[in-house]
């Protein structure tokens, strides 16, 4: 690889350490000054039941997400392990969270592995890998994300 290219990813590594670690301390406008309003979320395998596949728009993800992080102390996600790829705007990284959750005062824990590409700045596409079984556990089975569950067709 070039001097360029590793540069990039450099770059990318620190842009992706900044807006998580914003995000897991619920500052979600530095988080968003990473998003695009057209940036795409993906999620194989769903957190909840009533959860979309896919979203579209930083602001529309940030609004799940105040509601589905309400409940919780700061998510202190940390990054665990970057993954660089040829293609130069592109990375995969393995994080965690640890927090609580408040109305029971139990852990929530878990690992995640994203596929995450950028454009200049700004996040374009987002996959993320999460365990379900962490999140059935600790927020219960009766846990819905009305927010995420009422995104219209063309948030989702």
């Amino acid at each position: 690889m070039n001097e360029k290219h590793n540069q990039r990813c450099q770059e990318l590594r620190s842009m992706f350490t900044q807006l998580i670690t914003a995000y897991g301390a619920k500052e979600f406008d530095k988080f968003l000054a990473y998003m695009r309003e057209d940036t795409v979320f993906e999620w194989p395998f769903r957190p909840l039941a009533d959860f979309p596949e896919q979203i579209t728009g930083g602001s529309t993800f940030v609004e799940i997400s105040k509601e589905g992080m309400a409940d919780c102390l700061p998510y202190n996600h940390q990054v665990d392990q970057f993954y660089d790829l040829v293609e130069p705007d592109t990375l995969i990284v393995e994080y965690h969270t640890d927090t609580t959750y408040l109305p029971t005062n139990e852990r929530y824990a878990n690992n995640y592995i994203s596929i995450v590409r950028f454009e200049d700045d700004k996040v374009v596409y987002w996959k993320e890998y999460i365990n379900p079984l962490p999140v059935l556990e600790v927020y219960g089975s009766d846990f819905s994300n009305e927010t995420a569950a009422s995104a219209t067709p063309d948030e989702k």
